[in-house]
């Protein structure tokens, strides 16, 4: 086993994250006979942003298109902002329909992304570029060891070559889980891999502990990214804040004391059949798990892990049967019954086992630049609301400081309307955590889903500058920590 001190440095994670990677060989989680193999083409698809003047217009118009899924027009993305504007993706097809709706309904709207096939392109081109570089870079400045080899040395390069492929790429989840086994066996002292079960397709569900004491009865924080496939800035965003921590550790002295008082543990994908899907060609803006989902029409795939959890779980569709959660092929469906996925069972079962020392629990998602709150299945604030703010407050500080980046603060409800079934309520109403936050990463529409690789490494640091503020309130709360003070 590798001494930490005489390994290849993790620091090269922070390099500058540019590449697109195709899923590979041992992580097959898309099975071919699924749908059609042809590429999913958006050209001419615009990303518009709609102004309604009112909520009562907001939910007018999502209610319009809501109740099917064949229109050409859904949301792009769970509304953002306190303005109540919403973004919606418009087939070519559907465009001029889709605008002289507005028109009579005196709406105004503008146009986000004018072709989004055009981003992808670019994205994928960066990609390819960026691994020709990096394979040329490591060829020119790494000796080639065979496997006779002494292994450390073996070892070291393997090591250096999957930080550099994390560092330049938004990487699939076989890249990361094998990253994330080279940082464990690298630094055995401080870090562990855990798996929590399996995806619908047999992955293993993996995430990495890390702490500087093997004492195992200290408070924890849980960060879980991913769990919408599409959002791969959060994929990229948890493992930056693995890698300040493992290369923090001796250095950086705040960094050594979260790691003294604090375990952490942290899973980059909790959705990683969606997570490969979304690097095909056919699949880069999916957003559910990939679980088959038959209906009597067609079999549709996949459910949103963020409504399937059990805690007033399809509540806004007691009194409207064709309300967005229960439409099996649409965006948002949250599952047959609640818990109905195995990514979801899993990460219940794992919070639950550990509630007593869980003391927050982050969720990353992108994009629209907030700081979400409970309750998201009602409009009223949880009893603790102002503790959760002021810590959201005091992040968002610390965030915008570097880059003079902008977040909101507030409950789904009082954004535009109630989301049920998500992971951060279920951690607060049912495994009883009481600091359980969402993070809507960057960016606030004009990229979205497709956020440029130069901005990969800004969003990292800033987003643990605010994870750093919030553990930093978190321990000034005696009361919730220790039991004192109360």
């Amino acid at each position: 086993m590798l001494v930490c001190r005489s390994c290849v440095h993790l620091s090269a994670v922070l390099l500058l994250t540019c590449c697109w990677s195709e899923p590979t060989s041992s992580s097959q989680a898309i099975r071919e006979s699924e749908e059609d193999l042809e590429p999913v083409d958006y050209s001419g698809y615009q990303v518009i942003r709609v102004h309604p003047g009112t909520r009562q217009e907001s939910l007018s118009l999502i209610r319009y298109y809501s109740e099917t899924t064949d229109a050409g027009v859904t949301l792009w993305t769970e509304p953002g902002k306190l303005d109540h504007s919403l973004d919606f993706l418009v087939s070519k097809k559907a465009r001029r329909a889709f605008q002289l709706l507005l028109s009579r309904r005196r709406l105004s709207f503008e146009v986000l992304i004018n072709d989004l096939q055009r981003l992808v392109d670019e994205q994928r081109e960066e990609s390819y570029k960026c691994r020709r570089r990096e394979e040329e870079r490591i060829a020119r400045n790494r000796p080639r060891f065979s496997q006779s080899r002494p292994g450390d040395r073996a070892e070291s390069i393997e090591r250096d070559f999957y930080n550099s492929k994390i560092a330049n790429q938004y990487a699939n989840y076989t890249e990361i889980s094998n990253w994330l086994k080279l940082v464990a066996r690298a630094y055995p002292d401080t870090s562990k891999i855990f798996e929590i079960g399996r995806s619908y397709y047999g992955q293993p569900l993996t995430g990495i502990r890390i702490t500087n004491s093997r004492n195992r009865r200290k408070p924890a924080v849980f960060i879980d990214a991913g769990i919408h496939a599409r959002e791969w800035i959060a994929h990229a965003t948890a493992n930056y804040i693995i890698n300040a921590l493992i290369t923090g550790r001796h250095d950086d002295l705040v960094i050594r004391g979260l790691l003294e008082e604090f375990e952490w543990y942290i899973m980059p994908s909790i959705n990683p059949d969606g997570y490969d899907y979304s690097h095909t060609t056919r699949g880069r803006l999916w957003r559910k798990t990939r679980s088959p989902i038959p209906t009597e029409q067609r079999t549709c795939f996949g459910v949103d892990a963020n409504r399937n959890f059990d805690f007033h779980w399809q509540s806004e569709c007691e009194f409207n049967p064709r309300c967005r959660g229960r439409l099996a092929c649409g965006d948002v469906f949250s599952g047959s019954r609640p818990l109905s996925e195995p990514e979801t069972i899993a990460l219940t079962n794992f919070i639950l086992a550990n509630r007593n020392r869980i003391k927050m629990y982050l969720s990353l998602h992108s994009y629209s630049q907030l700081f979400l709150l409970p309750w998201g299945y009602t409009t009223e604030h949880s009893s603790d609301y102002d503790d959760l703010k002021n810590m959201s407050e005091k992040a968002a500080t610390a965030l915008t400081r570097l880059y003079d980046t902008n977040y909101s603060i507030g409950t789904p409800g009082e954004i535009l309307y109630q989301a049920t079934g998500g992971s951060f309520d279920w951690a607060k109403g049912v495994a009883g955590i009481k600091y359980s936050i969402t993070m809507e990463l960057r960016d606030t529409g004009s990229y979205g889903f497709l956020l440029p690789a130069q901005q990969i490494e800004p969003t990292g640091k800033e987003t643990w500058a605010a994870v750093k503020e919030m553990v930093k309130e978190l321990k000034k709360d005696t009361c919730w920590m220790t039991r004192t003070n109360c």
